[in-house]
C-alpha cells in the first residue's frame, strides 16, 4: 500500500511502497500539478488506477500490426512511445497465409503482403459492404479499418527485398510459386508470363536472393536474381508489356531519386558502395569493370522448310562481330572448318565472324549502310550452294541462331537496328 509523505519539495508528491524481499522499500516520485506548471489543476490524493501483468514475456505474433499513439509535428504532440492496451491497436490477419513480409502505405491504404497473400485495409476509415458485396467507404475511429485482400493465391513469398513501386503500381516476386507480380488499379498480374514464363520458373526457386528496384530513367522494374551458379540482371518495360532486356550489372539493391536510378554494390576495390548510373558517356562499364553487350537472335522464315543461310546481314553501328551462329542440323560431322563446333546438343556453330578481318577471313562489309557477310564452310558441294574460292558458303537448318556483340573495350554508343540473311532451300 502506498503512502503519501508531504515533504518541502515544489509540485511533487513521493510515493512509498511496501518493501519488496531483499530490496526494501521502493520511492516513487508524482508532479502534484498537471504538467508541472506553476498554478496549474492541483491533482489530490485520490485513488490510483494501475494493471499488473504477473505473466509477461515476449511474443512474437508475424501476421498482427500494432501501432502507437498520434505524431504530430505541427501541434507538438508526440505519443509514438504509448502503446495503451486498452485501446484497439493491433490488426491481424490470417495466419495460414503466412507472416506479414512487407507494409506499403499508399494515399488511405496500407498494403499488406503476406507470404501467400496481398492484401489492403483502409486508414482512418472502414468499409461497410453492400448486398451485392460492394464496399463503401465511411469514417472510423479506427486507425487501421476492415483487411481486404486482393484475388488471386499469390504473395511476396520471402523475397520482400523484391518490391518496387513507381506512381500506381508496385512489384515484387513471389518465390514460392516462381513468378513475378504487378499490383495496380486491376489487381495483380502476372508479368513473368509476357515471354518469361518458364524462365521465372526455372530461376526464381533456385534464387539465393532477389532484388527489385525502380529505374526512373528508363522507366524499368528491374529484378536480379543470384542463384548458385550465376547471377541475371532483366528489366521490365510497360510501355512494350514485356521484358526487354538481360543486362550486365548485378546490383544488390536500387533506388530512383529524382531523375537518377542509384545501384548498391559491394566491390573488391571499392567496397560497399552506391553507384550511380547515366552518369558518363563511357558506355558498357559497370562497377569500375569494362563489359561487351550482346543479342541474340533467331532467324527463322518459312518456318517448315529446310533452308541453306548464306549470309549475315545487319543495319546499324559498326563494331559488331559474330560471336557465333547455330542451327539445328544433327548430320554436321563433315563440318571440318575449324571456324565451326559441335555443343553436347549436336548443334552446328560458326564463330568469330569479325568487322576487321582478324579471324576465319570473314569480314562485314559496308553497302550502301549496311553490313553484311558470308558465311563459309568445307563440307561438300551440292547443288544450289556457292563456291567461295575453296569452301561452300551457307550452313543448313529450320532456324539459324545469332549471337551479336560488342568488343570488350568498346566504350561509345553502338546500335542494332536490324538483322537478316539471305536463304534458299536446301538441296537435301
Amino acid at each position: 500500500m502506498g503512502v503519501t509523505k508531504q515533504i518541502a519539495y515544489f509540485n511533487a508528491i513521493f510515493l512509498r511502497t511496501e518493501p519488496s524481499p531483499g530490496l526494501g522499500y521502493e520511492w516513487h516520485i508524482e508532479e502534484s500539478r498537471i504538467k508541472g506548471g506553476f498554478n496549474n489543476t492541483f491533482m489530490d490524493f485520490g485513488v490510483r488506477a494501475y494493471a499488473v501483468d504477473e505473466t509477461y514475456a515476449n511474443e512474437r505474433r508475424k501476421n498482427a500490426m500494432i501501432y502507437s499513439g498520434l505524431f504530430n509535428s505541427k501541434t507538438g504532440v508526440n505519443n509514438l512511445n504509448q502503446f495503451p492496451i486498452g485501446s484497439s491497436i493491433t490488426k491481424a490477419v490470417d495466419i495460414s497465409n503466412g507472416g506479414i513480409q512487407k507494409l506499403f502505405a499508399e494515399d488511405e491504404r496500407l498494403i499488406i503482403l503476406q507470404e501467400d497473400k496481398v492484401s489492403f485495409a483502409p486508414v482512418d476509415k472502414d468499409f461497410i459492404f453492400t448486398a451485392e458485396g460492394a464496399p463503401l467507404a465511411s469514417t472510423s475511429n479506427l486507425f487501421i479499418g476492415a483487411i481486404v485482400p486482393y484475388l488471386g493465391r499469390y504473395g511476396i513469398g520471402t523475397v520482400p527485398e523484391s518490391f518496387a513501386h513507381k506512381g500506381g503500381r508496385k512489384y515484387f516476386a513471389d518465390n514460392k510459386r516462381n513468378v513475378v507480380l504487378r499490383l495496380s488499379r486491376d489487381g495483380l498480374t502476372e508479368i513473368s508470363y509476357y515471354g518469361m514464363h518458364d524462365w521465372f520458373k526455372d530461376n526464381l526457386k533456385i534464387s539465393n536472393n532477389v532484388y527489385g528496384m525502380y529505374d526512373s530513367v528508363k522507366d524499368q522494374y528491374i529484378i536480379h536474381l543470384d542463384t548458385s551458379s550465376i547471377d541475371y540482371t532483366l528489366g521490365f518495360d510497360e510501355s512494350s508489356n514485356g521484358w526487354t532486356s538481360f543486362y550486365k550489372y548485378y546490383p544488390e539493391g536500387g533506388f530512383s531519386l529524382g531523375s537518377d536510378f542509384y545501384t548498391l554494390k559491394t566491390t573488391l576495390n571499392e567496397g560497399p558502395n552506391i553507384w550511380k548510373h547515366y552518369q558518363t558517356t563511357n558506355y558498357n562499364s559497370f562497377y569500375g569493370a569494362q563489359e561487351n553487350s550482346y543479342v541474340q537472335l533467331i532467324m527463322n522464315n518459312e518456318t517448315s522448310l529446310v533452308k541453306t543461310f548464306h549470309t549475315v546481314n545487319y543495319e546499324g553501328t559498326s563494331g559488331w562481330s559474330v560471336q557465333d551462329i547455330k542451327t539445328d542440323l544433327d548430320n554436321i560431322n563433315d563440318y571440318t572448318d575449324q571456324a565451326f563446333d559441335i555443343d553436347k546438343y549436336n548443334n552446328t556453330y560458326f564463330k568469330n565472324l569479325d568487322t576487321n578481318n582478324l579471324i576465319g577471313g570473314n569480314i562485314f562489309n559496308k553497302k550502301e549502310n549496311k553490313y553484311f557477310s558470308i558465311i563459309k564452310n568445307n563440307s561438300s558441294i551440292n547443288e544450289n550452294e556457292v563456291l567461295f574460292g575453296q569452301e561452300i558458303s551457307g550452313i543448313k537448318g529450320m532456324y539459324a541462331s545469332l549471337t551479336f556483340k560488342t568488343d570488350t573495350n568498346a566504350t561509345s554508343k553502338q546500335e542494332l537496328f536490324a538483322v537478316s540473311s539471305e536463304v534458299a532451300q536446301s538441296s537435301n
